[in-house]
């Protein structure tokens, strides 16, 4: 992934900073304008006159979102953001996304100094929406490009990285909230999302199933995880049927389920399990896509990369929980040997499904691998896909749907996607969605021939391998895309998933930091 340069500092005054961008953040009432002389009569000596006098040729009236941003007589980039008092994070990051441009990178600021004096507790909320976005707009993505760089070699970014560093004035005791907040907002998006970005975005003869298991592997050793890889024969031992099908049209056996384990120091009796489909590519099988629903599926191992990212960010922070990620790599190729509409196929855990549809593979590698992840018995099963387009159809590209065997769960997972910035919204998984899930052949059906609501439908089929002893979340990645960006994040890619699963699972494992 292309490292990204971006440094934080937290002090309490202003004097202190060398900077050559300062930006204040203001509340505004959300039924408020305010004329530049209201405004600048809130504003510190070091920001007024400068402000008053662009804001009033501009005709600059200040209401919640807006912002303000000229080049100072003194060479500075000078900024004034306006916020409503009661925005939530995600408001936060849109509009810290929004302004980001005007206020550091189109003004090529390299030291940018941001005074939260006037924020009280939402000085956190902002510090690390501001260093989310700059992160996640830092990022570069991967190019295919033969352009020649300045040293004659070629370039695969899209251009040369950028670098930042930023300094938050605070009153004294915000000091340590903030930069708390920080570290989670460059753990979460600077090594989390843009993981998932990098990922997602490389092309499908790039990152091929044996591409990926030498990443994960060299992954693995470079963070001392334990690092497994059961291949085609050890999945064929363990009869892993459900995931074997799907990669029967593959032309090489180099696909599997990847086992990655963070462990505590300290011993702990908590175990997370996060499972994650990772399919390279998927043209559909015979169940064929149309050429414009086959764009972009070498990004349908998103859902994998969300999992790996949360347990890099244990990682990072130390979790005091063990932690084992489960990535089922495989593509959904056509051939000879692929599967087809009909057959009937036994999975490891003994139940046998009829398959309707080949293009649904990805109920069908994770059916295996929740199987094999809740045979550990752990604490908590959450896992993380690119599984429907109707959840996409139900609730569109700004939300993502969950899924869990725990109703009880709800509220906390609603919270915990307004706290991260990245919302989502629960379904429900009431028994008689599953009914269209019988078969006259087999135990199961893999999903029903036509209509019906999908995204609920395939999580009961997943449910059942997930099994109960376990509290288990299923994320439907509707927003993993998002055009024009979302959130913090610039670009359609979004690396959605991330900031939300570490925070519900902070707060679900009672995680300190």
């Amino acid at each position: 992934m292309t490292p990204i340069s971006l440094e934080v500092e937290v002090t309490t005054s202003i004097n202190d900073v060398n900077a050559d961008g300062m930006m204040i953040v203001m509340v505004v009432d959300d039924k408020e304008s305010l004329k530049a002389d209201a405004l600048s009569s809130k504003l510190p000596a070091w920001m007024k006159a400068d402000f008053l006098a662009v804001a009033k040729k501009r005709k600059f009236v200040a209401k919640p979102g807006t912002c303000l941003a000229f080049d100072a007589p003194d060479g500075t980039r000078k900024t004034v953001l306006c916020i409503d008092g009661k925005a939530g994070v995600f408001e936060m990051l849109t509009a810290v996304r929004k302004h980001i441009d005007a206020a550091v990178f189109d003004a090529k600021v390299k030291r940018l100094a941001v005074d939260l004096t006037h924020l009280g507790a939402k000085a956190e909320d902002f510090a690390d929406a501001l260093i989310s976005a700059a992160g996640a707009k830092l990022y570069k993505f991967p190019k295919y490009k033969t352009a020649k760089s300045e040293k004659g070699k070629e370039s695969d970014v899209d251009d040369e990285s950028e670098d930042l560093s930023v300094t938050f004035i605070v009153g004294k005791p915000r000091i340590a909230d903030v930069e708390a907040a920080t570290v989670r907002g460059m753990n979460a998006t600077t090594s989390g999302t843009n993981l998932v970005r990098w990922l997602a975005k490389r092309a499908g003869n790039d990152l091929t199933c044996k591409a990926y298991v030498d990443y994960l592997r060299q992954l693995a050793k470079d963070r001392k995880w334990s690092f497994k890889h059961l291949d085609h024969d050890q999945l064929t031992k363990m009869k892993a049927g459900a995931f074997l099908a799907v990669v029967k049209g593959s032309e090489h056996k180099d696909y599997g389920i990847i086992e990655l384990t963070y462990t505590p120091k300290a011993k702990s009796a908590k175990h997370l399990a996060l499972v994650g489909k990772g399919m390279v590519f998927d043209t559909g099988g015979y169940s064929l896509k149309p050429s414009a629903y086959m764009l972009g599926m070498h990004g349908d191992m998103a859902g994998s990369a969300v999992a790996l990212a949360v347990l890099n960010v244990a990682h990072l922070e130390q979790w005091p929980v063990k932690v084992t990620a489960y990535l089922a790599v495989a593509d959904n190729m056509i051939g000879p040997k692929a599967y087809k509409p009909n057959d009937v196929v036994t999975s490891m855990k003994g139940t046998t499904i009829e398959i309707i549809d080949t293009d649904a593979e990805g109920r069908m590698v994770l059916a295996d691998t929740l199987h094999l992840a809740a045979q550990a018995k752990p604490t908590l099963i959450m896992d993380f896909a690119t599984l429907t387009g109707a959840c996409v159809r139900a609730i569109g590209t700004t939300y993502s749907g969950v899924f869990t065997n725990r109703e009880e769960l709800h509220g906390d997972l609603i919270k915990a996607g307004k706290k991260s910035g990245e919302r989502v919204w629960p379904f429900p998984m009431d028994k008689d969605f599953a009914e269209c899930l019988e078969s006259t052949v087999a135990d199961f059906k893999q999903c029903r021939e036509k209509g019906g609501v999908d995204h609920i439908e395939a999580s009961h089929f997943l449910m059942h391998f997930a099994g109960e002893h376990s509290p288990w979340v299923h994320v439907d990645l509707s927003s993993i895309e998002h055009a024009g960006g979302l959130g913090h994040v610039p670009t359609t890619e979004t690396g959605f998933g991330v900031r939300f699963a570490t925070t519900f699972l902070r707060d679900y494992f009672g995680i300190k930091h």
